[in-house]
């Protein structure tokens, strides 16, 4: 070659101007264009939805999972370069944008997406501090006069270690931001209690102290825009890594729906008790809310409350309430994003399916500590009818196949007429998927079957 260039500099120059040009579609195409950040079992699960859609014409997900590049176009972007996003934004014709994890969610690309002119499920940062700030929601619990457990909040462990002659045990202790769903220790004895508060994440800034109630957990979801709060299948979710509850907190081992504890036909009038009023205050404080409320709840012998708010889909409550939804996903998710939901489900009600769903998370040795990763997977091709595999943490290995990409590898998603039938064909998919130290527990959706 002559001129200008030699081939070592163009071939420079062609590398670094496909690296920031993002993959674009030409416009005018039917259906929608569906974005969506993240890259764990949440995301795959919304992607997967999305895909049941005859409305959805194209999926991408930033940075997406090995198991998502089955059904949807995974980009190898760094979500938080807000041009290059911007830029793929437009040069995809993008219709709709999901924000999954809670770290986006409390940065703000909520805002950021909708200063794109995107139909955008997210709320703005600041109606996100209901989940990024444990006493900023309390505090509002309060003004809306929501029922939950008396609390306390402390700008550090050691003013909270001097508050602890004023507690009685059992009590829970909870960091006051993001942590994973590993920031909430129930401790027994205030010497627990003790020892939680010299330990990450806890002794690390803000954290409550919050009354140990008894009763039985559920986990609420609702589309909220403005003032407009429609439910979402209820379900349970199981937070503690081992069978019997037992051991250290993780994002969810695993989770059912529906659940005896919040029965479908209940969600809407239990969402209007505990989740609209929060969207009232929200409203009148100039900070209205677009996007999902996830509401942790707690079935005391006085009525439901709330344990805390999550401001996104739950993580693995959706990946056993999607499935449920019937009607078109995207269009749903479309009207929230415009803030057209209220007329949206005036001419399309949202309603539940009759099935049911079981989630068990396979997960890798070591988690909820630092998982063992890069090892094989096998058995994804070999599981039964009626079970589906919803990758959490994995990446797409040369010459096919997968292997571990984290701490919750594979959701296990088995489908049936009855809890118990989804439980049992959940249960026989995990058993096929498998790779070295893998685990998963035995128990989940163990208390919605029925023993006759």
């Amino acid at each position: 070659m002559t001129g200008i260039f030699t081939d070592q500099k163009l071939h420079k120059i062609i590398r670094e101007q496909r690296a920031n040009r993002s993959p674009g579609r030409s416009g005018g195409a039917p259906g929608l264009n569906c974005l969506i950040l993240g890259g764990g079992g949440r995301e795959y699960a919304l992607a997967w939805r999305l895909a049941r859609c005859d409305s959805v014409a194209s999926i991408d997900v930033i940075p997406g999972n090995g198991g998502m590049r089955l059904f949807a176009r995974t980009l190898d972007m760094n979500v938080r370069e807000a041009g290059r996003l911007e830029q793929h934004i437009a040069a995809s014709f993008i219709d709709l944008a999901i924000v999954g994890p809670d770290d986006l969610v409390a940065d703000g690309f909520g805002d950021l997406l909708r200063r794109t002119s995107v139909a955008t499920v997210a709320p703005a940062r600041e109606a996100a501090k209901i989940e990024w700030s444990k006493t900023y929601a309390k505090e509002l619990m309060r003004e809306a006069g929501v029922p939950t457990a008396r609390w306390e909040s402390f700008r550090d462990a050691d003013a909270a270690r001097s508050a602890l002659t004023s507690w009685e045990a059992p009590l829970v202790v909870k960091a006051d931001g993001l942590a994973a769903g590993k920031g909430v220790a129930v401790c027994r004895t205030l010497d627990e209690a003790r020892v939680t508060l010299g330990t990450p994440p806890w002794n690390t800034g803000a954290l409550v102290f919050e009354e140990f109630m008894e009763g039985e957990e559920a986990s609420l979801q609702a589309l909220v825009d403005g003032e407009t709060v429609v439910a979402l299948p209820p379900a349970r979710d199981h937070k503690r890594v081992g069978d019997g509850d037992t051991g250290p907190n993780t994002g969810g081992m695993g989770a059912v729906s529906p659940t005896g504890v919040l029965p479908d036909e209940l969600a809407q009038s239990v969402a209007d008790a505990l989740i609209a009023p929060i969207a009232r205050v929200l409203a009148a404080h100039g900070t209205p809310y677009r996007g999902v409320i996830f509401a942790v709840l707690i079935r005391t012998r006085s009525g439901f409350r709330v344990l805390e708010y999550n401001a996104r889909f739950g993580d693995p409550e959706a990946e056993v309430t999607l499935p449920r939804l019937g009607g078109d996903f995207a269009k749903l998710m479309v009207a929230l994003g415009e803030g057209r939901l209220a007329e949206y489900v005036r001419e399309h009600p949202v309603r539940f399916s009759q099935r049911a769903f079981v989630d068990v998370v396979v997960c890798a040795e070591g988690y909820p500590g630092t998982p063992k990763m890069g090892t094989p997977i096998t058995g994804l091709d070999q599981l039964p009818d009626g079970v589906y595999a919803f990758h959490g943490a994995t990446r797409a290995v040369a010459g096919g196949g997968f292997a571990t990409a984290g701490g919750r590898v594979v959701h296990v998603v088995g489908g049936g007429a009855s809890v118990a039938e989804a439980r049992d064909h959940a249960y026989a998919g995990a058993e096929r998927v498998v790779f070295e130290g893998r685990f998963y527990r035995s128990d989940i959706a163990a208390g919605e079957v029925v023993v006759v």
